[in-house]
């Protein structure tokens, strides 16, 4: 199986987005061909154990590689997910994040996979006084891996998989702490942080692989959402199974995407539009800043 790597002009607008993300997603999900596997390979998963990331796991282990996961608790997944290490890490507490890290014992990561999220209805923030959305998408993914670059903990030529995703086209910024909270301006921001960071890595750490990419709209529980009656019906019609939302980040992992690529599920390589929030380096660069200072105490 062979992927086109051709770029697809993304839209521009939300809804025309939107729109071409669920239009037969469930049909037309690309999936992650079986080779190259990853044979000697160690990949460490945020939130690996269940939701997107159980499946992620799973197709890491079917490639032959070890697998870590990381999360706030030991997660229970859908079946037997042997020879998965779990480690306890909050990503909302950068004291966890760094704990966590001390227990890889110097474990070397060829791929780390930033999939972890969560989508909050109504505006929590952590005991450091950051809002919770932000915290958790952003901040914790951001000392995680600028923990393993300090500590030398990458392996040689090592990939960053950052899960993103078209929310991002309803934000035009990635806050700590918004002014006024709305659950899809905030997840979006973090989306859009998420791709920023992506983009830095690839600028500041040439030797990382580094992509960001667009799982689909996945049928999960991110943000304890239960739709009931017309709703439920209509997002069975659209939306992917979890396995298949793996699929982006698997590929992202596996094949020769060039590095700073933003994968979608549907679309492939996507070419960002000139003006998209995503192409603003600036506050790309300044998100990068702002997140250093937040993780300084910690890399000191």
């Amino acid at each position: 199986m062979t992927l086109d790597f051709t770029p697809y002009r993304a839209a521009s607008g939300m809804v025309p987005r939107m729109i071409k993300c669920m239009y037969r997603q469930q049909s037309r999900t690309i999936a992650c061909p079986d080779l190259p596997r990853l044979d000697g390979k160690t990949v460490l998963v945020t939130g690996g154990a269940s939701g997107v990331g159980e499946f992620v796991s799973r197709g890491a282990l079917a490639r032959g590689a070890k697998v870590i996961s990381m999360s706030r608790g030991v997660s229970e997944s859908k079946g037997a997910l042997d020879n998965v290490l779990q480690i306890k890490c909050d990503l909302a507490d950068l004291t966890s994040v760094r704990d966590a890290v001390d227990q890889l014992n110097g474990q070397k990561i060829d791929i780390l996979f930033c999939n972890a999220g969560v989508v909050m209805k109504d505006r929590k923030t952590t005991a450091d006084g950051v809002e919770m959305t932000y915290a958790i998408n952003v901040l914790g993914h951001h000392l995680l891996y600028r923990l393993l670059t300090k500590l030398g903990l990458f392996g040689d030529s090592p990939r960053i998989v950052m899960t993103s995703g078209d929310a991002y086209v309803a934000a035009k910024e990635c806050v700590p702490n918004p002014g006024k909270f709305s659950m899809n301006t905030v997840y979006g921001g973090s989306k859009l942080g998420n791709l920023w960071q992506a983009f830095e890595l690839t600028r500041r750490y040439p030797e990382i692989h580094a992509a960001a990419v667009h799982p689909g709209g996945i049928m999960s529980g991110l943000g304890d959402m239960n739709p009931k009656g017309i709703a439920l019906w209509l997002l069975k019609k659209v939306a992917i199974n979890e396995e298949q939302g793996a699929q982006a980040s698997l590929i992202a992992a596996t094949q020769d995407l060039p590095t700073g690529a933003y994968w979608h599920n549907v679309c492939g390589i996507m070419e960002l539009p000139k003006g998209d929030a995503g192409l603003d380096s600036q506050k790309a660069a300044d998100l990068w800043d702002q997140l250093e200072a937040f993780c300084a105490d910690y890399l000191a």
